[in-house]
């Protein structure tokens, strides 16, 4: 990780427990349009939980550590990043045909490379539970959740930092996480973000993209959409530089 996003000297090391001490500070949900106010960060772990094994938990705490780095750097609510980080992997281990079955059932229209490979399907599923279930009606927690494997066009600061959060949760390769950071890092020209999450999306689907070709798995044709839609935002900011 960039020194740039860690922690300074005088806070603790950032670290990933399962007790997620890196959100603890935003446990108590405030009065948000869409979140009940019993939908705490910590009622969303413990949700989440006994529908995911331990090691796709242990994922999950880790990408919500990042999330709520990231979220305090982008200057977006941790609250909403924190809940979509906890929730997003809820649908992530069901069956390819039962998520299937789901998303016809909440009258989601599949494409035909999701009827071939339902687990693209986990996300926009994990949504419709969660609205129909915990009934969060938030619409950038829903849309978070949805978008967070295949992204968007376009996709709000509080999708992309979950986006991100996930491709960026410390079990991942180096190989892959370490130029996402790099573009963090990287100013953005004419304003005072800290975070530059629009070249970070685009090195994210780039590296992607690269993986799911070296390996042979088909590819989502919103995959190429999100890719040249960053593409197009940073190579705009570059123009306007120049």
């Amino acid at each position: 990780m960039p020194k740039s996003l860690t922690k300074n000297k005088n806070e603790k090391p950032f670290k990933l427990t399962l007790k997620d001490k890196a959100v603890k500070s935003a446990k108590k949900s405030a009065r948000v349009p869409g979140v009940p106010a019993a939908i705490t960060l910590d009622f969303a772990r413990e949700w989440t939980q006994p529908r995911i094994s331990k090691k796709r938990f242990e994922h999950v705490c880790g990408v919500a550590a990042v999330g709520d780095l990231l979220a305090k750097k982008a200057g977006v609510s941790r609250l909403l990043v924190g809940l979509a980080c906890y929730l997003h992997d809820c649908c992530k281990e069901t069956k390819d045909k039962e998520l299937i079955e789901k998303a016809r059932a909440f009258g989601l229209k599949l494409t035909a490379i999701e009827e071939l490979n339902g687990h693209l399907l986990h996300g926009p599923v994990a949504a419709q539970t969660i609205k129909a279930e915990l009934k969060i009606t938030n619409v950038e927690v829903l849309a978070s959740i949805s978008e967070h494997t295949l992204g968007n066009a376009p996709m709000s600061d509080i999708s992309k930092v979950v986006f991100l959060a996930d491709c960026l949760e410390e079990s991942r390769p180096k190989d892959f996480t370490e130029p996402i950071w790099q573009a963090l890092s990287v100013p953005v020209p004419g304003s005072n973000k800290k975070v530059n999450l629009d070249r970070a999306m685009l090195v994210a689907c780039d590296l992607s993209l690269s993986h799911l070709l070296n390996v042979g798995k088909p590819i989502h044709p919103k995959t190429v959409d999100v890719r040249n839609h960053f593409l197009g935002i940073v190579r705009t900011v570059e123009k306007s530089t120049n």
